[in-house]
């Protein structure tokens, strides 16, 4: 039986997007009876809400992780998503939940397909936000003096653009490689191998 913390092991939804009543496996964690418990208000929405901050951050399939975005990013994203004040704060509950989520899915493999996600996530960072320095430059009149700052931004921009293709190769081998792993995974708990699963999946 699989014991992971999942986004359906914390949340049941029925069809008009009301939040139901814990299942028995919900309500034996004892992390996950407590967030639902302190909600104290008919509809539950805080309880969903803080459910959709947990999904955001700790699972490695989750959006934000699947585009690299930092624990600050994610956390921004699932506020949005939620429908949370800005000035959310995860509280000590909700960090406790977060991790366990995602230590209970993420693997070797997860690890390094999540760590390469980031690298190209901060480098179309640094290249976005110079290329915004630049166009901001060039608007002006170049100076001497200016020259060498632009020809030096130019030369990062394009020395991280030449990074790109070696980063997306290694993702999908490292993407391979998750799935070769899951692959075995299943195979050794009796389940069917997904020999034909797309790497876009993992």
């Amino acid at each position: 039986m699989n014991n992971k913390l999942l986004i359906d092991s914390l949340i049941n939804i029925d069809d008009s997007g009301m939040p139901q009543a814990p299942t028995t496996r919900q309500l034996i964690d004892r992390d996950v009876r407590e967030l639902y418990r302190r909600d104290t208000s008919k509809d539950k929405q805080k309880y969903v809400k803080e459910c959709i901050v947990i999904y955001y951050l700790g699972d490695p399939k989750s959006p934000a992780k699947q585009n690299g975005l930092s624990d600050a990013e994610a956390l921004k994203m699932a506020i949005e998503q939620a429908g949370l004040p800005a000035d959310y704060l995860p509280d000590k509950l909700v960090i406790r939940l977060i991790k366990r989520y995602y230590n209970e899915n993420i693997t070797e493999a997860g690890v390094v397909v999540e760590n390469i996600l980031k690298g190209i996530h901060n480098i179309n960072l640094i290249i976005t936000n110079i290329n915004e320095l630049l166009n901001e430059q060039l608007k002006t009149n170049i100076t001497i003096e200016s020259v060498q700052s632009i020809v030096s931004m130019i030369d990062i921009v394009n020395k991280k653009s030449a990074e790109m293709p070696a980063l997306i190769k290694a993702l999908e081998e490292a993407k391979q490689n998750l799935m070769y792993e899951k692959e075995t995974e299943l195979s050794r708990g009796g389940g069917q191998v997904l020999s034909s699963m797309d790497s876009e999946e993992v």
